[in-house]
């Protein structure tokens, strides 16, 4: 039997048309809540099927993973992160929250956690003001860079140890995460550029105006897991885990058994890493900064130099 459907509706202004837009929005809400759920389920399936299977180390915390505010499965490996480490403060600071909350979007509603969450996006601080009204959150709205981040955190009274520190900014990553210095978080996780592959240790150079819908290629954004895992050597963390684009660092002083990956084990190819990312980035006239095994710099150079 056909399903019935009203017949279109002028919307207030008499157009027709915001019906139809009106129910776009809801199938897109709809197919964004099954998605989410297909997750679930296959969250749910991995866990019972790995039950007692002993695994490699670097699989462990990523048999865990699950996505409830994340963008893929940081929820559930940072939550038996955590089991496994212990939780000090239940603090936090999110840099580039969505709508969600980003990585700590779920510590906060679940776990109730207090923390800061930031976005250069006032839609998207918004949004995170009346998810987590409810719960003792900071939504504020910065475009962050190196030389904010330490007051931003510091006013939002965050300075000190806390639990997490997010970093997801679609550009200036490594910049930003270099620059901090007013918090100690025991755990970092921060995105970096699968694209860029798992040998070279490279980052953008840093550009304050840096907004990635003005670069002329999307590859063009962030840092390498390998360039991430020298500046997180040099501030005194270690790569412990990693999910498709974010990669997880634990303060070296706290006591786990969890071993420290190399980036060729935690690394996760992009499904079209067959591509010559750098003579893409270089065709544009670009240039990249090579990150030293030291965590120092190197002069920027041409992207097609980089291999």
């Amino acid at each position: 039997m056909a399903v019935k459907r009203p017949p279109l509706t002028p919307g207030s202004d008499g157009d027709p048309l915001d019906d139809v837009r009106v129910r776009l929005e809801r199938i897109e809400s709809a197919l964004e809540k099954l998605k989410r759920t297909d997750q679930l389920v296959q969250a749910l399936a991995r866990r019972l099927y790995l039950d007692g299977v002993d695994l490699p180390p670097r699989k462990q915390l990523r048999s865990h993973r699950f996505g409830v505010m994340s963008q893929n499965g940081e929820d559930g490996l940072l939550l038996e992160l955590f089991r496994r480490i212990g939780v000090e403060r239940r603090r936090f600071v999110e840099i580039g929250c969505g709508v969600n909350g980003g990585n700590s979007g779920f510590l906060a509603q679940e776990l109730g956690w207090s923390g800061l969450m930031v976005d250069g996006n006032p839609g998207a601080v918004s949004k995170v003001e009346l998810k987590f009204a409810s719960e003792d959150i900071k939504a504020e709205c910065h475009f962050v860079s190196p030389e904010t981040i330490n007051e931003i955190i510091e006013t939002a009274g965050l300075a000190g140890e806390i639990d997490l520190l997010s970093i997801d900014i679609d550009g200036n990553d490594f910049w930003v995460w270099d620059a901090t210095t007013v918090t100690n978080p025991r755990v970092v996780i921060i995105e970096y550029n699968h694209l860029l592959g798992r040998t070279a240790a490279v980052t953008i150079p840093y550009n304050p105006e840096f907004r990635l819908k003005n670069a002329p290629t999307r590859a063009y954004r962030g840092a390498s897991l390998e360039a991430m895992v020298r500046l997180g050597r040099r501030k005194g963390y270690r790569l412990v885990s990693s999910e498709r684009i974010n990669a997880v660092f634990l303060r070296d002083d706290i006591d786990s058994d969890l071993p420290t990956l190399e980036t060729r084990e935690a690394y996760q190819a992009p499904a079209n890493s067959g591509r010559d990312v750098y003579k893409k980035i270089g065709d544009h006239g670009l240039t990249l900064v090579s990150v030293n095994e030291d965590g120092t710099l190197a002069e920027p150079v041409p992207a097609e130099q980089v291999r």
